[in-house]
């Protein structure tokens, strides 16, 4: 019985964390419309002990609507309490301060990304700023998600933070003719969100749901209205849309991740799937190509397959050929790699992992040990496929990706 009770309060502890992760956003941007942008440090910190304070205090259900009030209200008072201990110290308005809670304004979360998305700060730290401060990203998962280091990382968020109050930045939203230069890093934040949810290093399902939901539901507020849309947003929420779509056929029945050769096509989502095509067809509009063009690109030559045997390998080939010129990256590299293997043999697929300069990086890059081993593996090189892979396995931190690398080596005997 004992036992019992400890599982239902693990799920249940589970489960208001998954509901502060998603609410997190939309309260931090609530609470800085409310207090300014110079107590956004005092606001996150608010945000941050609200959630914690859910976990002993909170009695109503987990995924209650109500507790995204509970946790405004309180994160809301935290703040009140902190200015009035430090009047002293702290400006507060001449008409003291107010007491009712911020209500919620569909803009916000918005405003928030645009304000540390914006341009007085380098693009590499607009992007760390908003994924660690908006939605919550551990510097290690921000280190993984640009091949980086958490040193780095922390001392990216640290100086945009006070470049940002130094400069006096507000939270609002653009004007129209500056939202073309502050677009591309907020897309940028939303694609590195997508990512980390749909491959999770920290979840043992290997998926985070909340993630992928929040991005693509902040991508189709980006899209849906006039004063943001653009064809490159249009692009991103294709692309998002068909990779979304495979969710439900990408866990096996043991919870395990399955790749795409394994998957049952049949479970794809299929609204998913014309919302992507749909807006793959709005993102042509103009001269734009960009990388999430490319990238939805291949990932509708994926989706319009009924088989992986049926691939348009070649087709893929071709927009990884246009990737590596727009937006070349180490990862682009591997995956271009492997499309060449589908196209001309495995030979000629480790040539191409051979030939990527990056090679310090690449032995430390699990993805990559994994394609090396998969090659080296359809060509009967068991002991070189197993050696990559017991190395891919050595650099793996998510839970889901070794448990996929073992099944692997596994199968190699």
């Amino acid at each position: 019985m004992r036992n019992c009770r400890v599982e239902a309060s693990d799920a249940r502890r589970l489960a208001l964390q998954r509901v502060f992760k998603a609410a997190r956003s939309r309260l931090i941007a609530a609470l800085v419309r409310r207090f300014g942008a110079d107590r956004f440090d005092l606001v996150e910190d608010a945000v941050q002990e609200a959630g914690a304070r859910s976990l002993e205090r909170w009695k109503g259900e987990a995924e209650s609507r109500q507790l995204e009030g509970w946790l405004v209200r309180v994160a809301h008072n935290i703040v009140i309490d902190t200015l009035r201990r430090d009047r002293k110290i702290t400006a507060l308005p001449e008409d003291g301060i107010a007491i009712d809670q911020p209500e919620f304004d569909v803009d916000d979360e918005l405003r928030l990304v645009f304000f540390c998305c914006h341009p007085v700060l380098p693009r590499a730290a607009q992007v760390a700023l908003t994924l660690r401060v908006v939605f919550g990203f551990g510097n290690a998962q921000i280190a993984r998600a640009f091949l980086s280091d958490e040193r780095t990382v922390a001392q990216r968020v640290v100086r945009a933070k006070r470049s940002l109050r130094e400069k006096g930045v507000q939270v609002e939203l653009p004007e129209h003719r500056d939202v073309s230069a502050r677009l591309p890093p907020m897309l940028e934040v939303l694609y590195q969100l997508f990512t980390e949810g749909y491959a999770a290093t920290d979840s043992e399902a290997g998926i985070d749901d909340a993630l992928c939901n929040e991005s693509l539901r902040l991508v189709r507020l980006l899209t849906d209205d006039e004063r943001w849309t653009s064809p490159q947003a249009e692009s991103l929420r294709a692309l998002m849309c068909l990779h979304a779509s495979r969710t439900p056929a990408r866990r096996a029945s043991d919870g395990s991740l399955l790749m795409l050769h394994e998957q049952d096509r049949s479970l794809w989502d299929e609204s998913l799937l014309a919302e992507g095509f749909a807006f793959l067809g709005r993102s042509a509009r103009g001269p734009e190509l960009s990388r999430f063009h490319v990238e939805a690109g291949i990932a509708s030559c994926h989706a319009t397959a009924t088989s992986y045997a049926t691939t348009d390998w070649t087709e893929i080939l071709t927009l990884y050929d246009t990737l590596r010129e727009i937006s070349p990256s180490p990862v682009v590299e591997v995956n271009r790699a492997f499309a060449v293997a589908m196209c001309r043999g495995a030979s000629a697929g480790i040539d191409e992992l051979d030939a990527i300069p990056e090679r310090e990086l690449l032995a430390h890059y699990p993805y990559a040990l994994a394609v090396y081993a998969e090659l080296h593996a359809s060509l009967g090189h068991i002991d070189e496929a197993r050696a990559f892979l017991d190395s891919a396995l050595g650099h793996q931190t998510s839970p889901a990706e070794r448990a996929l690398l073992r099944r692997k080596r596994a199968a190699l005997g």
